[in-house]
């Protein structure tokens, strides 16, 4: 990748980047793009960008520090560009003054610091209900009450629908998604449940937990199950020989793996992989979980377990101490709360749709917002202004940057969590500016780019 370097003009151009994509981001109002509304701060950044490569650098720094704390919080674009649009020309002023950009670096940290500790003190309990919020964020007052539906039932998710109506569904149980391998559709009660994390393509294999199974019946979840075993499991149930049901756990990867222990957890059971805790021949019929009520569909399966155990929720506390890290993103929660929800055997779903794909998208991402911002407001509280005026600055930096929290917000009073987030992304990127000495952009692809493009490599990613 050709690289080009510059110095005070590249970083004079950097902020000049900056400033331009605050300035539009903060106006009143939603923004046209390519015909439609929107105020994401990606799409409106590369509509901004232009030939000069240093002020699209400034422009996707900003974006980036913006998009990230859409996805952390569910809102603040308008108000973190305002907040960057009045600290970026008080950065550039005190540096053309004389100030040492570093030492101002350090007195602009030690302020977030201090007055993130001031937010954090300040902070109280929403006073408006649920209803009055999601309306305000909304401005729907019927696709406020659906999403408060979903929240009262249990951890809620949003997922984007084929269909152009926007619902809410409840599912009572864990739903595992999936074509069913072997097995007849229907409600059954008592299922035992063997989870497999690996394939079973060897009938011999399973033959002799079958024969301990004396009509009892059997849910196999696996990895994959193929070959003679899921020919020979399939005759056999056609023939009503054997009530067993096998299935394939949906997912790749980690996620498969955190799946299948969910379930296991959730039936009582462990998860076996033919080696640990014992070869597949030795399972014996205690070892098997069990399910209370098995619901078959060509699409999924639903599975009743034993929620009221103390591995249950163990394993949810967990799952939301990894909800709760700061570097958790907005899809890995989304995956997290569905497995949250999986194993209270309670799934709110709401289906986002539209008349067009791009309305489907755009609906989408409003409730996700939505959903965002009212999880945070209930986890971390609120913050009002006047809360905020009662803040003593301990130094004139922490006076500009309180100033500069107080002028960028429109509500009377906003998340804490979001507050928090402007504090620690929009002094982190004014003080990587501040420190920057030179600035590197790309501006072009070498022979060796070039081949590897052409092989579909990322390029982009590949060289950072």
């Amino acid at each position: 990748m050709i690289r080009q370097i510059s110095y005070e003009d590249g970083k004079r151009k950097m902020a000049q980047g900056i400033g331009t994509l605050c300035h539009v981001l903060s106006a009143e109002g939603n923004i046209l793009v390519n015909g439609r509304f929107s105020m994401s701060a990606s799409e409106v950044a590369k509509e901004l960008e232009g030939k000069d490569y240093y002020v699209n650098q400034g422009i996707r720094l900003a974006s980036a520090a913006i998009q990230e704390i859409n996805t952390l919080s569910g809102c603040g674009t308008r108000e973190t560009a305002s907040m960057m649009k009045f600290l970026l020309p008080v950065c550039q002023r005190r540096e053309a003054s004389g100030i040492s950009p570093v030492y101002f670096a350090k007195c602009l940290k030690s302020a977030a610091l201090s007055l993130e500790e001031s937010v954090r003190q300040s902070t109280h309990p929403a006073r408006d209900s649920r209803k009055e919020l999601l309306t305000r964020i909304t401005n729907d007052p019927n696709l406020a009450d659906l999403i408060l539906s979903g929240m009262e039932a249990g951890e809620l998710v949003v997922k984007e629908s084929m269909n152009a109506e926007t619902k809410l569904e409840i599912t009572e149980g864990m739903r595992l998604d999936g074509p069913l391998a072997v097995g007849t559709c229907g409600t059954f009660y008592d299922v035992r449940v063997l989870v497999v994390n690996r394939s079973i393509s060897s009938f011999q294999e399973i033959y002799p937990l079958l024969t301990r199974l004396k009509g009892e019946r059997l849910l196999i979840l696996t990895d994959q199950i193929e070959g003679e075993a899921k020919n020979l499991l399939a005759v056999n149930t056609q023939k009503n020989h054997l009530p067993v049901w096998a299935g394939k756990i949906p997912g790749i990867g980690r996620r498969k793996e955190d799946l299948m222990g969910d379930t296991a957890v959730l039936t009582n059971t462990t998860v076996f992989d033919g080696i640990y805790p014992c070869p597949m021949k030795e399972i014996s019929l205690h070892m098997l979980g069990k399910a209370k009520t098995l619901t078959v569909t060509p699409g999924y399966i639903i599975i009743e377990g034993s929620l009221k155990r103390e591995p249950v929720f163990n394993r949810i506390h967990s799952i939301e101490e990894r909800i709760n890290q700061p570097e958790t993103n907005y899809y890995d929660k989304q995956k997290l709360r569905e497995r949250i929800a999986g194993l209270k055997e309670k799934a709110p779903v709401i289906y986002v749709g539209g008349q067009t794909l791009t309305q489907s998208k755009d609906e989408k991402r409003k409730v996700e917002y939505a959903v965002a911002y009212a999880q945070t407001m209930d986890q971390y509280g609120i913050v009002s202004k006047e809360d905020l005026a009662s803040v003593f600055p301990g130094s004139e930096t922490e006076t500009i940057l309180l100033e500069s929290i107080i002028r960028s917000l429109k509500e009377e009073a906003v998340s804490t969590w979001l507050l928090i987030l402007m504090i620690k992304k929009v002094t982190g990127l004014l003080v990587m500016w501040l420190t920057t000495g030179a600035v590197m952009v790309s501006t072009g692809y070498d022979r060796e780019d070039l081949e590897l493009m052409k092989n579909g490599v990322d390029i982009e990613r590949l060289r950072g």
